[in-house]
């Protein structure tokens, strides 16, 4: 009989620092294109009232969007840009922010950064499409939200500890969770191959 298992992705936890600390802004890290919704994340901003610092790439295919939906925006202030950030540059702009806003409409894979921001002690807002319920735990790691009016609701009001939402990605998304998953589906096919042989 065929059985199908899903092991979850896990990351280094190690190089992403707690910050218990928060700043009053938003971040978002990701693409700047159409796909990742950038200008809803502005948005939900403006609609909040809460300053948002984006990181990201722009590329070429997506500078038409950029140029368009988000450079009008971009303040230095209010909306501010900071180009793609290495390790350590997502470590203080995601540990820092109260929050970071992942508002993509379509279904997404699995969002790595969601992670990353939780393993900043940072609670992820986000809409709920494709892997988004997998990652964020409503109440505990973040908000799952169904639109940007409840997003920029939840920024104003958000009721989680750094510690929490370090704790749940440590139990849920660590690389040494995902190994110990990947350790244990291959011992159990190998001793299935085993009795098989015998």
């Amino acid at each position: 009989m065929l059985r199908a298992r899903t092991i979850l992705h896990g990351n280094d936890l190690s190089r992403y620092q707690l910050c218990e600390q928060k700043q009053e802004y938003l971040s978002y890290i990701g693409r700047i294109a159409p796909i990742k919704d950038t200008h809803l994340a502005i948005e939900v901003a403006e609609r909040a009232g809460i300053p948002l610092k984006i990181a990201g790439e722009v590329q070429p295919i997506y500078r038409d969007y950029f140029e368009a939906k988000i450079k009008p925006k971009i303040d230095g202030k209010f909306i501010e840009y900071i180009d793609v950030a290495n390790l350590a540059a997502k470590n203080e702009l995601l540990g820092n922010s109260l929050a970071m806003l992942f508002p993509i409409k379509w279904d997404e894979p699995f969002g790595l950064v969601m992670v990353e921001a939780m393993g900043c002690g940072t609670p992820v807002l986000a809409l709920p499409g494709g892997s988004v319920p997998e990652i964020v735990r409503d109440g505990v790691s973040g908000y799952l939200c169904r639109n940007v009016k409840e997003l920029s609701k939840r920024a104003k009001e958000i009721h989680i500890s750094p510690r929490t939402v370090r704790q749940y990605v440590e139990k849920n998304f660590s690389l040494e969770r995902m190994v110990a998953e990947y350790t244990l589906l291959y011992e159990t096919a190998l001793s299935g191959a085993k009795r098989k042989i015998a």
